[in-house]
């Protein structure tokens, strides 16, 4: 029992969040990642700014890095092959998974609007 999100991440398979006496989510949590993620991936390149179609909208720019946001039916593969495609120097491609921290937060934050 803790409310240190980050240290049920490090330790646990499977958890079992609890808010006010209620099971508000059961599962593995690979699995309940997955299940919240926002389709959202990130990648740095070297060179200059891609251009990217309508279809990958970019949510955030930082220094050599883009976050783009997928509609659900597009992988992660469609975007890689697009920036291959355009010949952009890829050094790093990952998928953003929310932390259980902030899908506790969401999942409160619905139970309580209700």
């Amino acid at each position: 029992s803790t409310h240190r999100m980050e240290q049920v991440e490090e330790i646990c398979e499977h958890i079992i969040l609890i808010n006010k006496g209620k099971v508000v989510l059961d599962g593995k949590v690979p699995e309940i990642k997955q299940r919240f993620k926002k389709h959202e991936y990130s990648f740095h390149y070297a060179g200059i700014l891609p251009q990217l179609p309508d279809r990958f909208p970019v949510v955030k720019k930082l220094d050599h890095e883009l976050v783009v946001k997928l509609e659900t039916h597009t992988s992660g593969n469609e975007l890689l092959r697009e920036l291959i495609n355009q010949r952009v120097e890829v050094t790093s491609f990952n998928e953003i998974l929310p932390s259980l921290n902030e899908i506790f937060i969401e999942q409160v934050e619905g139970i309580n609007e209700n």
